[in-house]
């Protein structure tokens, strides 16, 4: 369950890492024209997540069988947003 955990953690590291810098490293973003609470909310939930799930990593959490679940689910979700967030707004991932 450990490693489970462990494997789904890291790639909810990853993909909230990538999929922060999709939504706020490009200056002409959506989210820089939002108000200032949404930009905020959004930027400090993705940033706690990211730190939460990278926190999982380096203690290697060892949670139950409900949560690991949840965390593979997410893992999945992420990732899924990572890749369409690529594909339909990144100039490299669109294929004219």
């Amino acid at each position: 369950m450990v490693i489970l955990n462990l494997i789904a953690n890291l790639i909810l590291t990853l993909s909230g890492m990538i999929f922060f810098l999709q939504l706020y490293g490009n200056e002409s973003s959506i989210v820089h024209k939002w108000k200032f609470i949404s930009h905020w909310s959004l930027k400090i939930g993705l940033s706690a997540f990211v730190a939460g799930s990278f926190l999982n990593v380096i203690t290697l959490s060892n949670p139950g069988f409900g949560e690991t679940l949840m965390n593979l689910g997410l893992a999945a979700i992420f990732s899924w947003a990572v890749m369409f967030h690529y594909k339909i707004f990144s100039k490299y991932g669109k294929k004219d």
